[in-house]
């Protein structure tokens, strides 16, 4: 466990990898791509359930 001492945890920090700006942008771009994709997914999902479900007479 020699990471577990001061000298090893300053040692692990200088190992990190921090992102530039510019893969920081892409990182986002995607991330949020994502989240577009699946929200626009559930939203399409669920309308077309219930309007499924109303065509056989369950629900509102």
């Amino acid at each position: 466990m020699k990471w577990f001492t001061l000298a090893g945890i300053k040692e692990e920090v200088r190992k990190i990898h921090w992102p530039d700006r510019k893969e920081m942008t892409s990182n986002t771009t995607i991330v949020l791509s994502f989240v577009l994709f699946f929200m626009a997914y559930f939203i399409i999902t669920e309308f077309v359930l219930v309007a499924g479900l109303k065509l056989i007479g369950i629900g509102g």
